[in-house]
Formats: C-alpha cells, structure tokens, sequence
C-alpha cells in the first residue's frame, strides 16, 4: 500500500476513534501541514455519503397529513442534513462540501476571538475526518428512522443529532484545548454556518 493510502486509512481511523470519544484517535492522524490537505480528500469520500443522504425519503413523507410526532422527526432530520431543498440534490450537496470547506476560513478570521490559533492544523485534520465519519452516520440513522414508528424515528434522530454535536465538541475540546464556552460557541458556529451559507446563496 501506498504511503499516500496508508494515510487515509489512518485518517478514516482516527474520524472513527474521534467519533467513539477515544482521545488517543488524534494519535493516528497526520498533524503537519501535509496532513493538512491531505485531509480534505474526506469530502472527496463523503460525496457518496451526501448523495445517499439526501436521497433517502424523510420519515414521515406521504400522502397522509403527517402526525405531530412525524413533523418533530423530520425537523430532527433537517437539523442533522442542513439541507435546504433549494437547490436540488447536486446543489444541497455541493453547498454542504462548500460550508465544511469553508467553516476553518471563518474560524481562522475569527482566531484570535476564539483561540483557534494554536491549534488550527490539528483542529482541521481531525474535523475533516471526524465530520466525513459523521455523514454516513447520518446515512445510517436516517435510512433506520425510515423504517421506524413516527416516535421511534424522532427519538433515534434527537438521540443521534445529541451524539453528533457530543462527538464535534469532544474533537473541538482535544484539538484546541480551550474552556467549555469556547469550545460550545465554536460548535455552535459549525452547526450554524451550514444554514447560514444556504440563506446566502
């Protein structure tokens, strides 16, 4: 195996370890400015993830008037996809690889503000990887709500969107080492600035 694969291996690894709250996952990851870019090839992975997900029927869709308990599932599932159904399948893809492409540009403005600074290389690689790992999590929690009661799917779907900003705070805190109000503004900002980039575009 080639060297480059062998660091992608690596890098799926750690997203993997990052996303099970392993501290020792940012152990596996490529931290120099190599890595760096070399991290950006898990957009490249999660595409097929981003077009399965948005493929994939939201619970509760049909004919019938949804119940109450179908329209808190499917606002639980538009939350985790940050989709806006404005552009089409190609489009709400592209928007989302351009807002995880862009998110470190927005921090790195912000870095003095937030402390980022320091960190910033370790903080990337391991969210590209982290974040790749999480769509197909979505995939897999979003195909599984399919297939769920209404209650069922909108627990599984608040349980998974609670796991998922867990995991982004955990990797957030490992890499940049800030208090717990830093670390929580910044991942509000990451959730937040998918949406607010689809409002823009």
């Amino acid at each position: 195996m080639s060297a480059g694969g062998g660091d992608l291996l690596r890098g799926i690894r750690g997203g993997l370890g990052l996303a099970r709250f392993d501290r020792r996952a940012l152990e596996l990851l490529r931290i120099d400015v190599g890595g760096f870019w070399q991290s950006f090839m898990a957009l490249l992975l999660a595409v097929p993830g981003y077009l399965l997900l948005y493929s994939l029927p939201v619970p509760g869709e049909g004919l019938t008037p949804p119940s109450p308990d179908e329209e808190a599932a499917a606002d639980v599932i538009a939350t985790m996809a940050a989709g806006t159904d404005h552009f089409g399948l190609l489009g709400d893809v592209l928007v989302d690889l351009l807002a995880w492409a862009s998110f470190p540009l927005v921090l790195l403005i912000l870095a003095r503000r937030t402390g980022v600074d320091r960190g910033f290389v370790p903080y990337v690689v391991a969210r590209n990887w982290l974040s790749m790992v999480q769509v197909y999590v979505m995939v897999a929690v979003i195909a599984t709500a399919g297939v769920l009661p209404a209650p069922l799917a909108g627990l599984l779907t608040t349980l998974a969107l609670a796991a998922l900003i867990g995991m982004e705070w955990f990797m957030t805190r490992l890499t940049l080492g800030l208090n717990s109000g830093a670390v929580t503004l910044i991942v509000l900002m990451a959730i937040l600035w998918p949406i607010l980039l689809a409002r823009l575009l």
